[in-house]
């Protein structure tokens, strides 16, 4: 099956010009609701984009555009070779990326001789070579920060991370293969049957649960492609709760308390005090940030505190 039909899948059929936006799924948002009961909720999303149809060249040229690429394997059909897609595709990016890489380094070589090349860029864009040359991505090459803003200006598809998907007909065990080989490679993966989920998307999601367990489909194949999207992206989860509104919200692991205020609110990086942080589950049993804060349960933190995938947030800024 095409990667339209895994898009019309992913979008619900709701994407305008090959891109969509796609709800993060979080059982952890589904708790806070039923303990806070707000008037509103709000899923994190992720942008959903679609490699128009055409030559491999063109797709990677799209690819070039995305911030995790989704390399789909067909495990249906007369003699599927999932393996050896997944195979093709990368070929085809480490390919590209070669030719760029050489480029670069051609005209580098000669702006090196008057200065306008450093040393650092010629030996980064070497190495970067070698590893394309042996056909392997450059997503395995060892880069620090100074590599990686040394190569980020030639858009290098092979060093973004990257999801395996396994799109299969009604038999989710056809889909392993693909799913073992990428725990070996150290690459998320996930199993669809992006053609059912393209039919289901227009039923009750009650009815739809049932029409996928009998398929032996426990679960929603494109909530995992959009959990493994998340998760290969590095970004983590925190959310924000209370009667007027239970939102997800999204930044990256690591990120200092103020820039994940920052997502709320372009200001609230700038004017930000303290943030009270308590977690899903102590929430939950509360039923309000207000009596966390009564019985003196809300951590206090500052400026270093480093947000984590699942924290409960109520930031402080000043005026």
């Amino acid at each position: 099956m095409g990667k339209t039909t895994l898009f019309n899948a992913l979008t619900g059929g709701r994407g305008s010009g090959g891109v969509g936006m796609v709800d993060v799924p979080d059982e952890r948002l589904d708790r806070l609701v039923a303990a806070v009961r707000p008037k509103k909720v709000v899923h994190a999303q992720v942008r959903i984009a679609d490699a128009p149809p055409g030559s491999r060249a063109q797709q990677v040229a799209a690819a070039r555009e995305a911030d995790v690429v989704l390399q789909v394997a067909r495990c249906f059909g007369p003699e599927p070779d999932p393996l050896a897609d997944i195979t093709g595709t990368t070929l085809d990016m480490v390919l590209a990326d070669l030719a760029t890489v050489e480029r670069r380094l051609e005209i580098a070589a000669k702006e090196a001789q008057t200065g306008r090349a450093s040393a650092g860029e010629l030996e980064v864009l070497e190495r970067a070579r070698a590893q394309l040359d042996a056909g392997a991505p450059l997503r395995k090459l060892e880069l620090d920060g100074a590599d990686r803003a040394a190569l980020a200006p030639l858009f290098p598809v092979t060093l973004k991370p990257v999801v395996w998907v396994a799109n299969v007909a009604d038999n989710p065990a056809a889909g392993e293969p693909v799913v073992r080989a990428a725990r070996e490679e150290g690459t998320a993966a996930a199993i669809v049957a992006a053609a059912l989920e393209a039919e289901l998307a227009e039923l009750d999601p009650a009815e739809a649960r049932e029409y996928r367990r009998s398929y032996g489909l426990e679960s929603s194949g494109l909530d995992e492609i959009v959990r493994a999207v998340w998760r290969a992206g590095g970004l983590i989860t925190f959310f924000t709760a209370g009667e007027p509104e239970a939102r997800a919200w999204h930044c990256e692991e690591g990120a200092p308390a103020p820039v994940a205020a920052g997502k709320i609110h372009s200001d609230f990086e700038k004017k930000f005090i303290r943030a009270e942080v308590t977690s899903v589950d102590e929430l939950v049993a509360a039923g309000s940030m207000d009596a966390l804060r009564a019985a003196g349960k809300l951590r206090v933190e500052g400026r270093d505190y480093r947000v984590k995938d699942g924290d409960v947030v109520l930031f402080r800024v000043g005026s």
